[in-house]
């Protein structure tokens, strides 16, 4: 048997020499040509170092796939698909074919290696709650735990859990969401920005700041958080006339004013302010030549709420050696497809000017000459080098961007640089990118087989790419189209004008951006939707929408696309067909949706979307070994806390009407029956106030059921109470319960992001006796109490709300 000890060639650039070491390997005559491993940074798509063999994750599949790659890798042959645990998230790759797979909802890492002529599972390894990111260094697998703010380090020789990293104190927050590793450094992304210490606060687009955890290989420790700071000026500007009060009377504080001694409406300074930026959702890191790359979603939670001057395609950077950002390096791509020719991009199939969103993975080659970033909702890899000032440039006007398939989520650049592969999520199928020829040699090489168009497989992710996708589909004809079939660059300006945002902008995976924004209404967090339809009963059981009860539906949510976003909706077509691109946001659209108007029959889309909607998955919570010590905490909860937070949905808030057109209209209009509303109770605005139910109690209107709460978190005088047009917040009457299911990873809390942590929830929250939790309950019950609701998940009983009661008290649950 002759041995050969081969070193890639890569390995003489000085920055790579650790992860050499790791890269030399053993070559038996007659084995494998290349016996390496892809160990710097977390994907859901990878090559091995031979290039001979491409691992795609296909997220909704619950599978991996295995391609040969051919052709001097134009051209990818399925060899395999290994089902794994649920909802893979990552894949990293070592030696010929072994591969280790994070399954989010199962809580495990797959071992795949080749068996015979396939390959199969060997072992499901269980590490933390939510496993997402993975990346390899030697014979350790990092593996980032989400939902419990840990990183599990596995031995992929023994194939065991040797050690597990607690990012924090308060780790559940942390949401640890990308891996990369460098020179002996592992850094860790934490996926929602936090507060700047002694800044603004919320609802301010200077407010927060990123941050990325990094610590040693080995050792471990000790931990060092590397901030990631607001950009000041994001390229774009906004007109913040109606937040001044000398120019709108009407305003209540001059928060928002860029100068309140300014009277001119048509003053530049008040014109066109300059709008800052923050970096926030994390998913993705690249370490190339010394720097640590980090595309984000940057969020612009000022009023007023547009398309424009609400989430931005940003790239931070860090200097992996002092463990610092480079901030003189980040970067807002938006600002420079800004450039690109407007009228060319007003024509359906054009990608000119259609900006980044939800900037979600980054590749580069290996001379760190050419980058790769992948705008998930524009179906788009867009290629980026670095200019003259260390910043990636992307060459505007003359963009180069690659169409991939539906809602891509990961990319992989193959070691000579000539091509990419992406991994389009909902596509359930692979690109081929000629990096060369700056051309896609195959759009969707299928990783799996589609669901068949009618089954409901099909409809949930039909609904899902409604709600991903920036650009568009067609109201109508999805239910017998395969997902692949569509491309939505055809019907770009549905969701939004000229891709900037996505419903996924602000609801990741559907849950939440821990932002919160100045809406119409004033200040409001970002809500999950995970508890948005009850898992037991489904459309019957709905929450209604939104902190003030606004809304009812996620048809609804199509004023959404056309009043923030800037799109003409998903119910356009039956009424101005052809007009979308034209006109925008002034096509004449479905007019049976308005809130609380109708919920279904709009349009396939948005009747599609519902679905999705519908499946949307509350995080596993991190339990405790003995679950039993979560009882105490539950006898409290019982006893303070379910009247609000019972039910399936861990909410009283339910539609207990019918999606009447005339709800909002006339006062009078009958829901359900035998429920009325209450004309006794003030009104506020179009909300929700409150019912009563003559079945339960005939002729009687007390006890009403109120579905707005006032908890005492609304201050009038708070500086953030403004709606985006400069009038005061609604809240006075109080909010509308919001859902508690994985109420441990959705901080901060209340509408106005007031409380950071949940023990500040405690301290600042109203029970209906009076006094705060804080105030009111004893510590060792406060403890007690915590816990169990960090426990909260789909898996948890829950408990009879007052709604439960409204509507039949004599039904158990």
């Amino acid at each position: 048997m002759k041995v050969l000890l081969i070193a890639p060639l890569w390995c003489i650039k000085p920055s790579k020499v650790s992860s050499c070491l790791a890269l030399l390997f053993i070559v038996c005559l007659g084995g494998p040509a290349w016996a390496s491993e892809n160990a710097e940074r977390s994907t859901n798509i990878a090559l091995t170092a031979s290039g001979q063999l491409l691992f795609n994750v296909n997220h909704e599949a619950n599978s991996l796939t295995v391609f040969r790659v051919k052709g001097g890798g134009a051209k990818l042959e399925k060899l395999d698909e290994v089902p794994v645990g649920q909802e893979p998230m990552c894949v990293a790759v070592r030696g010929g074919g072994k591969a280790f797979v994070t399954n989010s909802a199962s809580g495990t890492v797959s071992v795949v290696e080749r068996k015979g002529a396939g390959f199969s599972v060997t072992k499901e390894i269980p590490v933390g709650a939510e496993p997402r990111a993975c990346a390899l260094d030697g014979n350790r697998l990092y593996v980032a735990n989400y939902a419990d703010g840990t990183v599990s380090v596995i031995n992929t020789g023994s194939e065991t859990v040797v050690e597990t990293i607690t990012l924090g104190s308060d780790p559940v927050a942390i949401n640890p969401a990308a891996i990369a590793i460098s020179d002996g450094t592992v850094f860790v992304t934490q996926f929602f920005a936090r507060l700047i210490d002694g800044g603004p606060g919320e609802g301010f687009d200077d407010g927060k700041e990123g941050v990325v955890l990094a610590f040693p290989v080995g050792s471990h420790s000790p931990i060092t958080p590397i901030t990631l700071s607001p950009l000041p000026n994001s390229g774009f500007t906004a007109n913040r006339a109606n937040l001044c009060q000398l120019i709108n009377p009407a305003a209540p504080n001059n928060t928002f004013c860029p100068d309140p001694t300014i009277a001119d409406a048509t003053n530049p300074i008040i014109m066109k302010d300059p709008q800052g930026v923050f970096p926030n959702q994390l998913k993705s890191a690249l370490v190339c030549d010394g720097k640590l790359y980090l595309p984000n979603i940057g969020a612009q939670p000022e009023p007023p709420f547009g398309f424009n001057v609400n989430v931005q395609a940003l790239v931070h950077l860090v200097d992996t050696g002092t463990l610092q950002e480079d901030a003189n390096l980040h970067v807002n791509l938006n600002a420079q497809i800004a450039t690109e020719d407007e009228a060319a991009g007003d024509v359906p199939g054009s990608q000119i000017r259609q900006f980044g969103n939800d900037l979600v993975a980054i590749d580069a080659d290996r001379k760190c000459d050419n980058f790769f970033i992948v705008s998930r909702g524009g179906n788009a890899v867009i290629k980026a080098q670095l200019g003259p000032d260390g910043k990636l440039d992307i060459g505007a006007p003359d963009v180069v961007r690659f169409q991939t398939g539906n809602i891509p989520t990961g990319i992989e650049v193959d070691r000579k640089g000539d091509f990419a592969y992406v991994n389009n999520q909902l596509g359930q199928s692979v690109s081929i990118l000629d990096l060369k020829a700056n051309t896609v040699v195959a759009q969707d090489v299928p990783a799996n087989t589609e669901p068949e168009p009618g089954s409901f497989e099909h409809a949930r992710l039909m609904g899902k790419l409604v709600f991903f996708t920036a650009l568009g589909v067609p109201d109508n004809g999805l239910i017998g189209t395969p997902v692949r079939d569509i491309k939505p660059v055809d019907f770009r300006d549905k969701q939004s004008k000229d891709g900037w945002s996505t419903c996924a902008s602000c609801h990741d995976e559907g849950l939440a951006d821990g932002v919160t924004w100045i809406f119409a209404d004033g200040p409001r967090q970002s809500i999950p939707l995970d508890g948005l339809y009850s898992k037991l009963a489904g459309a019957h059981d709905t929450r209604i929408n939104n902190w003030s009860a606004a809304r009812d539906s996620v048809t609804d949510f199509n004023q959404n696309s056309r009043a923030v976003q800037g799109g003409c909706g998903f119910a356009s077509d039956d009424f101005e067909p052809g007009q979308c691109t034209a006109k925008g946001n002034m096509t004449i659209a479905n007019p049976a949706i308005f809130d609380h108007g109708i919920a279904e029959g709009a349009s396939e889309a948005l009747d599609l979307e519902t679905t999705w909607a519908q499946t949307v998955r509350a995080l596993n919570a991190p339990k405790p070994a003995d679950v039993a010590t979560l009882q105490p905490g539950a006898d409290v909860f019982a006893g303070n806390c379910a009247t609000c937070h019972g039910g399936p949905k861990w909410t009283k808030s339910q539609v207990i009407y019918a999606n009447n057109p005339a709800l909002d209209r006339d006062a009078n209009a009958v829901p359900i029956p035998g429920v009325f509303r209450d004309l006794g109770v003030a009104n506020n605005g179009d909300q929700v106030i409150s019912y009563f139910n003559e079945t339960v109690e005939p002729g009687s209107k007390a006890n009403p059921l109120k579905f707005l709460e006032d908890i005492g978190t609304f201050f009038a005088g708070n500086a953030i109470e403004i709606r985006q047009n400069g009038a005061p917040s609604l809240g006075v009457l109080g909010f509308n319960a919001p859902s508690l299911l994985g109420v441990g990873n959705s901080a901060p809390y209340f509408h106005n992001g007031a409380a950071q942590t949940l023990q500040e929830v405690f301290d600042q929250h109203n029970l209906p006796g009076g006094g705060t939790i804080a105030g009111t309950i004893s510590a060792d019950d406060q403890t007690a109490l915590l816990a169990f609701l960090k426990s909260i998940d789909g898996t948890t009983a829950f408990f009879r709300s007052d709604t439960d009661d409204f509507l039949d008290p004599n039904i158990g649950l």
